[in-house]
């Protein structure tokens, strides 16, 4: 799968991330500006720029069981796994 392009204004965060795009594949990331409590709010996305995903990828996601969504932002390089660092 070929990396993440941009389409989007950057930075869209600049207040609360910092990114740091690397060439390698699947080698950017997000660094915080703030620190975050437990269960805290990070970002509040928004519709738009947020749109409903087709199907799931690296970059989506998930929003409900079958249901996932493009960020659309610069929020997409934060750990959004299932295992997230945040």
């Amino acid at each position: 799968m070929a990396p993440l392009t941009p389409t989007w204004a950057q930075p869209s965060h600049g207040s609360i991330q910092e990114v740091v795009i690397n060439d390698a594949a699947f080698t950017s990331k997000s660094l915080s500006k703030v620190t975050v409590a437990p269960y805290g709010l990070f970002a509040k996305i928004d519709f738009p720029p947020a749109t409903p995903a087709s199907e799931p990828t690296y970059a989506t996601v998930q929003q409900g069981r079958d249901t996932h969504l493009n960020l659309n932002s610069d929020l997409v390089y934060i750990n959004h796994s299932c295992d997230p660092s945040l």
